[in-house]
């Protein structure tokens, strides 16, 4: 236990108590929380769960509790710059001494178990915000659901915002099985927000089975959800998920319409196509990801910026589906300024150079053939084969010509750290009069943010 009462010394301690840095399982963490007396809690408890949406909803959560006159403790992860972004009370980051105070509680009782970072530091959110006897709690689920260590608590509002891939290696790639992992942070009897406009059947018949009260607001039209000052549909229907659970909690925490609103409206949260100027330059951050999150990142620059092009800069952890990212994000950049991530699970950019380079070609291969069939001969023609992917088009035998192979539009650049990246895209950027977008990983947009200031 370090003696110090820096916070970042016993983060860095944090890291080295536990064998792996994600451990599927709530036994330990339960133990823990019981010798803590934090087994249960009775303040009034929304917790959000998803693959995409989850920080956003947290924060417009928060604004409108805030708003209302309630003291409001929000839990979310991970942090893009300060390790207190992710432990707020009424939006600001709580001090670091009471975040180590609450270290050295959790210390004292953890032996003989084990915890991870994760697991340590929700523990300490939730010691902190009894300390400071705030009137509600919103917690955001770290990965999954069933076996995250947010799912300690019974809560009264469960809110999940989207359902896609992401964390394969843990949560698997079956959509399915993926819903119902999500879904179990609901509770019997008490309500359940569902955002995701096509949750698969798994959902539903895990919410009957387990009694959940789900709230449908993926199923309705943009035009019937609440504005809010956050670009994009998708935070359209983010906020029509918070404001849901917030009327579901009014006998509970009742609050003025009027105010809900004007919240939504102010509500700021960093990396979800936030706006900076930088030189003359437009430069936007985004935390996409994963194949969804950068889907909805597109739909929203073209809403937000018309038929721009962009030049991105691109890094990203090495257990993401990079291919799938960058089909997705193709169709708004025009260069890709690959880099590589000051972190051990980070892709290398000469690897996400080369992945990139390919998915450009093969989606280049499908648009160039699924428009012109003649290109590949009579195969592709068959209506067996209707559906093709690059993917098929990758592996399959095709006798394609050079016509079908097409032009790779966009160039693609790697760099040997997230700074030269920015550096070169601010230098193009500035000559062909473009702007500039910064997504990948919540890491991408913490490297890139002291050029911002």
């Amino acid at each position: 236990m370090p003696l110090s009462n820096s916070l970042e010394s016993w983060l860095d301690w944090l890291e080295t108590i536990h064998p792996t840095t994600i451990d599927m399982t709530l036994e330990r963490v339960e133990r823990v929380a019981a010798r803590l007396q934090l087994g249960s809690v009775e303040i009034p408890l929304i917790t959000v769960a998803g693959t995409n949406g989850k920080g956003s909803t947290v924060a417009m959560l928060a604004a409108i509790y805030s708003a209302n006159g309630y003291n409001v403790g929000s839990y979310t992860s991970p942090h893009i710059v300060d390790f207190r972004e992710r432990i707020r009370i009424n939006g600001a980051m709580v001090d670091g001494s009471e975040i180590v105070q609450a270290f050295r509680a959790i210390e004292d009782l953890r032996e003989p178990d084990t915890l991870t970072f994760f697991e340590y530091t929700t523990l300490a959110a939730m010691q902190v915000f009894i300390d400071a006897a705030v009137d509600v709690i919103v917690l955001e689920v770290g990965l999954g659901g069933r076996l995250d260590a947010t799912n300690l608590w019974d809560t009264d509002c469960a809110i999940l915002t989207s359902i896609a891939l992401d964390h394969e290696s843990y949560l698997g790639s079956d959509r399915s099985v993926i819903a119902t992992e999500k879904a179990a942070i609901g509770r019997p009897g008490k309500p359940f927000v569902l955002g995701e406009l096509a949750p698969p059947d798994s959902f539903w018949a895990y919410a009957k089975e387990h009694s959940l009260l789900v709230e449908d607001i993926g199923s309705l039209p943009i035009a019937a959800l609440p504005l809010t000052s956050l670009p994009g549909d998708h935070q359209r229907r983010n906020a029509g998920c918070a404001v849901t659970a917030v009327e579901l909690m009014s006998k509970q925490l009742p609050v003025d319409a009027l105010k809900v609103d004007s919240a939504l409206m102010r509500v700021q949260i960093d990396g979800r196509f936030s706006r900076h100027q930088v030189n003359g330059i437009t430069v936007i951050t985004d935390v996409a990801h994963n194949p969804a999150g950068a889907s909805t990142l597109v739909d929203t620059w073209y809403a937000e910026m018309g038929d721009q092009t962009a030049h991105l800069v691109f890094a990203a952890l090495g257990d993401k589906d990079i291919a799938g990212v960058a089909t997705a994000l193709a169709p708004i950049v025009a260069h890709w300024h690959c880099a590589a991530l000051d972190d051990a699970r980070a892709m290398q950019a000469g690897a996400m150079q080369a992945i990139v380079e390919q998915s450009l070609v093969e989606q280049s291969l499908v648009e160039n053939c699924l428009a012109d069939p003649a290109l590949t001969g009579p195969a592709v023609t068959d209506p067996a084969h209707a559906d093709l992917t690059h993917a098929d088009f990758a592996h399959a035998d095709f006798a394609l010509t050079d016509s079908a192979l097409g032009a790779q539009a966009a160039t693609v650049t790697a760099y040997a750290s997230t700074a030269d990246a920015l550096d070169a895209a601010m230098t193009a950027a500035g000559t062909d009069n473009k702007p500039v977008l910064v997504c990948g990983s919540f890491y991408t947009i913490a490297a890139i943010q002291p050029s911002l200031l």
